[in-house]
């Protein structure tokens, strides 16, 4: 599989692309190839015309989940010339609306306009994009340390309720005897992604990581998250995104890490 990072929140010293804090990876493996994530503006379509991407022959768009950092872009997306309506996959309450301290957080597209701009996939379970490839859909909370928790609200039959980010989800790559783990910003819990891809794929080794891993501060679950990654041995790690400079810091410490930027690719067998 062949990753080409669109969007993220650094940009490498001269390669000028532009960067913002969002996600945007274009992913090629079986002779297939997807968007995964739609960054938070247009500029992601800027830096994937520069690297020559066409983006209107993705066999189909995938979400991780419904903020806007990931979501904001679909707007100008869809209204690139693809030949027919894309595929786009995600979790049902991705595209639930979502508000945080009174400001819309949610996708820019409602459900509506989004089944008549697209071929709508939505799901919970894990969805087999191609033989090596899986959406991992709703990701269960496996490990004590990463216990669910509301970010906002979401609007569910006309009522605003905590939103726990049930749509929070990643995808899996299976590689021999293990896979590689590719995550937006795992609100969900990296090391619940880690163990449940482990449930989905039958695989127990885990190959490497490129993502958000949502932590901000050296508090418990860090740790604990920190310990967890260690024992896992996971030779390729890219915390990106949504990932602390102190959290990054304090990780390699313990996992030498790579560093993640807008234009690298990445070549995972």
């Amino acid at each position: 599989m062949n990753i080409t990072i669109l969007m993220d929140n650094h940009t490498e010293i001269d390669v000028y692309h532009l960067g913002e804090p969002a996600v945007s990876y274009w992913l090629e493996a079986d002779g297939r190839t997807f968007l995964f994530d739609a960054a938070y503006s247009d500029a992601f379509l800027k830096n994937a015309r520069d690297m020559d991407i066409d983006l209107t022959i993705a066999d189909a768009i995938l979400l991780s989940h419904g903020h806007n950092d990931h979501t904001g872009g679909l707007t100008p997306l869809l209204e690139l010339p693809f030949a027919q309506k894309p595929k786009l996959v995600v979790h049902p309450d991705a595209i639930l609306p979502k508000r945080f301290q009174g400001m819309d957080i949610g996708s820019p597209l409602s459900q509506e306009e989004l089944a008549a701009k697209t071929e709508l996939c939505l799901t919970k379970s894990p969805l087999w994009l191609t033989d090596r490839l899986v959406f991992l859909g709703e990701i269960p909370a496996l490990c004590a340390h990463e216990p669910k928790y509301a970010i906002g609200e979401t609007l569910r039959e006309g009522q605003w309720q905590p939103d726990y980010l049930a749509d929070d989800t990643a995808l899996a790559y299976v590689s021999g005897d293990g896979f590689y783990l590719i995550t937006g910003c795992s609100h969900a819990g990296i090391c619940n992604m880690i163990a449940y891809a482990k449930e989905v794929t039958g695989r127990q080794k885990v190959k490497g990581i490129l993502g958000g891993f949502h932590l901000f501060e050296r508090n418990y679950r860090t740790k604990q998250t920190i310990d967890f990654i260690e024992k896992e041995q996971i030779p390729l790690l890219y915390p990106c995104h949504c990932t602390s400079f102190a959290v990054r810091a304090a990780l390699h410490e313990k996992c030498p890490l790579g560093e993640a930027s807008v234009g690298m690719r990445l070549n995972w067998e």
